[in-house]
């Protein structure tokens, strides 16, 4: 059917849904009881005269007022229907509504002809002769009826004689449903960003589509205060009227404490099935009385707010499995983790308000009395505003687009003035509104003890670190961080994004207050300290307690004139991190149960000496002004890393007898280290050792009893004093070595052959190291091997093999720039895997012919070789797989391919000018096309630099310019087959 649309309801504020207009003895307790207890089944609003009407009001003028707020109305004509002048003074005025204001009007023929309704004959004739007999002296009233009356009864409706009520009754329904609209009632009106949300948490629902059938669990999820039981809410009003039965229980957690699982069962029985009488029955009979009766054959929708324990769901006496056909549950929580427990298919997460929407939603709270006082203040309101224009975008970036937020803070700063809000915003930095952290405590409140240390450790310290960071410390700590920043996530109080740990300022600030909450001024009975001033006072007074378990400072803080006595009362500490070396008198204590280290810039020469940190997981203390960390070893079962980097004093290790659990070990640019102590050696679990600008360091040792099994990254790069490389044999899992600018370096040991899984290896500027041992064969997982610039090496000892399966199967890039090798060995062509050879500044006169055999090469650099004379036949073909360099080698995105032929004087001077121009241009092509058939070959485009002795672009370049130009192309075709541009540039000698 075809009904007239409401256009202009949409534009007005309705308080009812429906007005149903009916002759009362003939059908109130029948079909109109049926329609109106259908009507509010489905969560439409309806108006029925004997069940809204409010006593002590004209009930003529109530009518009126009802018809005019409803956006439908249903007329229900009956026999004598036309014989009451209460109704047809309803019908005119629904009539009017239905002109002025567009509003939908439904006939429905309940007993009776709709012929003679519209033409006012049969019984409705005799009606209308007693009413005009009645009104003779006011016709125009009865004309006003008789108008109405042809006038809506002319409109499409249901002729319900003789058919089965119920089914008629739901056709009518549905057809208010859909004049509605699915918007039932103006809840959204004051809501502010909520409308795109609604419509995505419904697509997820899938109510609309193939999968309309299928039972699903959507769960809400977010902090405290963000909206979740709002969102649920208007989800309901929008949705309910899809199902057969429905039912919204606020506040799941508060019913579940008061009453147990028995209280959400009555009102789920309740508002479902209508049942309250339930006091006579055991909690087992109720259970199973849901079990029976919501049965399959029913469509039923179930919210289920605010669940905070996963037992209370499971403990609803709801079995999904039994559910009907395209029933829906829906429930909102804090807790993730209990949705994804519960099976939920879907999780919407609630975002905070976009800046607009919160600004928006600011503005209409904080100014609501000016708009009602607008007319009598014009003036002096539009002078005031000015001052709230630079504090409002503080506002908003103290609550951070949470709703709560905005609307507690927004509703105390109304009809306040400029300078209350300022007052009013420095207090709240660090006393949030009650109101807000009641329900933020909440959440905090439901974590076991370990989770909340953890909760308080990130919002004091780490809100915006890197999460493998903030793990890192915690389980230094003693804390789970795995399992606990898990959970804390799920409870959404924290938030990760890019790696790092986020938290709304909100609820860190809570965090805070909860450390300081009895002693708020008192910061040396507090848990933990995170701002200087209170650290200062804490130091200066020696003020610290037992009470303090962490110090951790902003490093953008200066330390300044603290007293290192102060440290001394705090006994309890276990995590410790400074930025700042600016300490007076002398460091006599450090407590024996601190579990992580971290100062910058440590100013004293050692640590104390009655320091037993047994209990210590990480010793971090680099730009120190350490010399030697303690005399003798001490005891540290737990220690995984020590970081002493850039100590510029330090002049030994520790010794490393009591440490069997270090795994990181980090002396980078200790430039006065003579030496590292052998018992390095026996450190099973060491995995990285950095020896980087250590540039004292003659020699390296890790003794012939070394267990370095765990080692895979060392660095020696900078020690230019190291003189031999170490004994490599018992750190056979080594897989990265780096020797760069090792200028004292004449050989590397025999023993890295042994060195099976090392795959990066350099030497860049060792400019002593004349060779490398012939066990360099050996290195099977070799990927990268790096001697640029070693100028006095002069052997590359390559051994041919017929077999690929060994000898530097993996070697991807090899760089022998600048060395001084005249001469490169034929087993140069069994790299059959070599994507780039960097030969560039060597002497060679010519080139193995075996290089023809490197399919896979896509780089190769023979530049600046001023003896070569013949270059090599190059590989014409591409290998089956290519493209490895850059999944494996780190920075290699920027990194171009090609062939580099230049400055090579003496290449094609035996050769006439035609063959050099014909070698240069089939080398061109050749490469070009090679390149281009397989474009896993380059990533950042490719260059092909070739000497000629003439300058003259190939003809197979079509579009060619002599002297300068400025190419632009802005119009060209693009086929599936095109991969980019080919420019040449041909440039002659001055």
């Amino acid at each position: 059917m075809d009904f007239v649309s409401c256009s202009s309801t949409s534009m007005r504020t309705c308080r009812y849904d429906v007005f149903i207009s009916f002759r009362g003895p003939e059908t109130r307790n029948t079909f109109v009881d049926h329609l109106y207890n259908h009507l509010v089944k489905k969560g439409i609003f309806a108006f029925k005269d004997d069940q809204r009407l409010e006593k002590g009001e004209p009930i003529s003028l109530q009518l009126l007022q009802a018809i005019k707020d409803s956006r439908v109305s249903v007329v229900v004509f009956s026999r004598d229907y036309a014989s009451s002048t209460w109704c047809l003074d309803e019908l005119a005025a629904i009539a009017e509504c239905h002109e002025e204001l567009k509003q939908t009007v439904f006939p429905v023929f309940y007993d009776v002809d709709p012929s003679h309704v519209r033409k006012q004959d049969g019984v409705y004739h005799d009606a209308f002769v007693l009413h005009t007999q009645k009104f003779k002296y006011d016709p125009d009233k009865v004309d006003r009826w008789k108008r109405a009356m042809r006038t809506l009864a002319g409109s499409a409706g249901w002729d319900v004689r003789n058919k089965p009520e119920f089914a008629e009754i739901e056709k009518i329904v549905q057809a208010v449903i859909k004049t509605l609209g699915h918007k039932f009632s103006t809840f959204t009106n004051g809501l502010v960003g909520i409308q795109p949300h609604i419509e995505e948490i419904e697509n997820l629902l899938k109510l609309s589509s193939e999968e309309e059938d299928v039972f699903r669990v959507l769960g809400i999820w977010g902090m405290g205060g963000i909206g979740k039981t709002t969102h649920a809410t208007v989800l309901f009003d929008r949705i309910s009227h899809h199902f057969d039965a429905r039912c919204f229980i606020e506040d799941v957690n508060k019913i579940y404490r008061d009453g147990g699982a028995a209280a959400i069962h009555k009102q789920i029985l309740s508002q479902t099935l209508d049942e309250n009488n339930l006091d006579r029955y055991s909690n087992y009979e109720i259970s199973g009385i849901i079990r029976n009766r919501l049965h399959c054959n029913i469509k039923v929708l179930l919210v289920f707010d605010n669940v905070d324990q996963l037992e209370q769901m499971q403990e609803s006496a709801i079995n999904p499995k039994f559910l009907g056909k395209g029933s829906r549950i829906i429930i909102t929580t804090r807790d993730e983790h209990i949705l994804r427990v519960y099976g939920a298919d879907k999780v919407y997460h609630v975002p905070l308000l976009s800046s607009y929407d919160a600004s928006e939603l600011f503005c209409r709270t904080a100014f609501k009395m000016e708009k009602q006082s607008s007319s009598s203040s014009s003036s002096s309101s539009s002078s005031s505003s000015s001052n709230y224009d630079e504090l409002i975008p503080e506002v908003l970036k103290y609550a951070q687009g949470l709703p709560l937020a905005i609307r507690v803070v927004a509703s105390f700063l109304c009809a306040r003035d400029a300078t209350q809000w300022r007052d009013a915003l420095d207090r709240l930095q660090n006393n949030p509104d009650n109101k807000i952290v009641d329900v933020l405590q909440i959440s905090v409140d439901g974590l076991q003890h370990e989770e909340k240390e953890i909760f308080l450790h990130i919002a004091c310290f780490f809100k915006g670190e890197r999460e493998d960071y903030v793990k890192r410390i915690l389980y230094a700590c003693g804390l789970h961080a795995h399992i606990g920043i898990q959970r804390i996530l799920e409870k959404s109080l924290i938030t990760i994004r890019n790696q790092e740990i986020h938290m709304h300022e909100m609820l860190q600030e809570l965090g805070k207050k909860i450390v300081r909450h009895q002693f708020p001024a008192d910061p040396g009975l507090w848990t933990r300290i995170w701002q200087f001033r209170d650290f200062y006072q804490v130091l200066n007074t020696e003020a610290g307690t037992n009470n303090v378990k962490a110090v951790v400072l902003d490093q953008k803080e200066n330390i300044s004139n603290c007293r290192a006595e102060g440290l001394s009362n705090m006994r309890n500490l276990n995590l410790l991190i400074l930025y700042d070396g600016k300490f007076s008198g002398s460091l006599n204590f450090l407590p024996n149960t601190l579990r992580y280290l971290l100062w910058h810039g440590y100013p004293f020469p050692s640590l104390p000496s009655n320091f037993e940190p047994s209990y210590l997981v990480e010793l971090n203390i680099p730009d120190s002004s350490i010399e030697r960390l303690w005399e003798g070893h001490k005891d540290l079962p737990y220690l995984k890393r020590m970081d002493l980097s850039n100590s510029k004093y330090l002049l030994e290790t520790p010794q490393f007898f009591q440490t069997p659990n270090l795994e990181r070990l980090d002396l980078t640019g200790c430039a006065k280290l003579l030496q590292v102590h052998p018992s390095i050696g026996l450190l099973t679990k060491l995995a990285f050792l950095s020896l980087q600008n250590c540039s004292s360091l003659v020699s390296l040792s890790f003794s012939n009893k070394s267990k370095l099994s765990s080692l895979k990254v060392l660095r020696l790069s900078g020690c230019m004093n190291l003189e031999n490389s170490p004994d490599f044999t018992r750190a056979k899992n080594l897989e990265y070595l780096d020797m760069d600018r090792c200028t004292s370096l004449h050989t590397v040991h025999e023993s890295i052959g042994a060195l099976a899984k090392l795959i990066f290896l350099s030497l860049r500027d060792c400019t002593n190291l004349v060779s490398m041992p012939n066990s360099l064969n050996n290195m099977t997982s070799l990927i990268t091997l790096e001697l640029c610039k070693c100028s006095k090496f002069m052997n590359l000892p390559l051994t041919e093999t017929s077999n690929h399966s060994s000898y530097l199967k993996s070697l991807i890039f090899l760089d022998l720039s600048f060395c001084n090798l005249r001469e490169l060995p034929d087993a140069l062509g069994d790299l059959w895997i070599l994507e780039r050879l960097n030969l560039e500044g060597n002497n060679f006169v010519s080139l193995p012919s075996t290089m023809k055999k490197l399919y896979s090469l896509s780089y190769l650099n023979m530049g600046h070789c001023h003896e070569l004379q013949y270059l090599p036949k190059l590989p014409l073909i591409s290998a089956s797989s290519v493209g490895r360099y850059f999944k494996t080698a780190s920075e290699s995105r920027d990194h171009r391919s090609g062939l580099y032929i230049f400055d090579c004087p003496n290449v094609f001077d035996d050769l006439s000018v035609d063959k050099s121009l014909a070698y240069c241009n089939y080398y061109t092509f050749k490469w070009l096309r090679r390149m281009v058939k397989e474009p896993l070959h380059f990533r950042c485009g490719l260059d092909i630099v070739i000497p000629s002795r003439i300058h003259i672009i190939p003809e197979w370049f079509d579009h060619q310019f002599d002297g300068g130009a400025i190419i632009r192309i802005e119009h060209f075709d693009v086929s599936e087959s095109w991969i980019g541009f080919a420019f040449c540039v041909a440039f002659e000698k001055w």
